[in-house]
């Protein structure tokens, strides 16, 4: 053989090589942000509009803690949703949205996050113990528990704590109705917190 035939081979190979991969190919992931459910906006509230608040991530399980939409199809079998996720985090998700709602429904001076550095007349902070999908008697249900605890900025003090719980039925079985009906589950318990932070915060 050749050296022009043997360079003329080896090139082939170089490309054929450059065409495949040894990697396996990933299905595509459908990504989703966490709706603002038309017909099913929180009440607007006012009595703070001199104060400020701060609204932490919640701490979350390894199982929450991820971007992933998850699901609990039977007894304590943890799954997730294939080829779909959330637009971040779940407690980031959880948080950004409470902090939108604080945002559009109240007459805070300012809502912000912890990553804003802001002096804030209160914190929220909490655990979030669910946010994800169960089946109750067959029926897929999104389901949101959140440990709430409200901080006064300043001193560090609590000042309340609140567990706050919500199940929404999801109308169907593919994603797009689950991630809709996580939207009117977050309408439902973001207008139960800002009621109860107005509340407490007001005594």
């Amino acid at each position: 053989m050749t050296r022009q035939t043997l360079r003329i081979l080896m090139s082939s190979l170089v490309l054929f090589l450059g065409g495949c991969s040894i990697l396996p190919q990933s299905d595509p992931l459908t990504v989703y942000q966490l709706p603002a459910v038309s017909g099913a906006t929180a009440s607007a509230i006012s009595g703070l509009s001199t104060k400020s608040l701060t609204v932490f991530a919640p701490y979350a399980n390894s199982f929450l803690d991820t971007g992933r939409i998850a699901v609990i199809p039977s007894g304590n079998q943890l799954s997730v949703y294939e080829g779909s996720r959330w637009s971040d985090a779940v407690p980031r998700v959880f948080r950004d949205r409470l902090i939108q709602d604080f945002r559009r429904f109240t007459d805070l001076k300012a809502v912000g996050s912890e990553g804003d550095n802001l002096l804030a007349s209160y914190q929220l902070r909490g655990d979030l113990g669910a946010f994800q999908v169960e089946y109750r008697d067959g029926q897929p249900t999104a389901v949101i528990d959140f440990d709430a605890s409200l901080f006064d900025g300043q001193s560090g003090r609590v000042i309340a704590s609140q567990r706050f719980s919500v199940a929404e039925p999801v109308d169907g079985r593919q994603v797009p109705e689950v991630v809709q009906a996580f939207g009117r589950a977050s309408t439902r318990i973001n207008n139960d917190i800002l009621q109860w932070v107005y509340r407490v915060a007001g005594k």
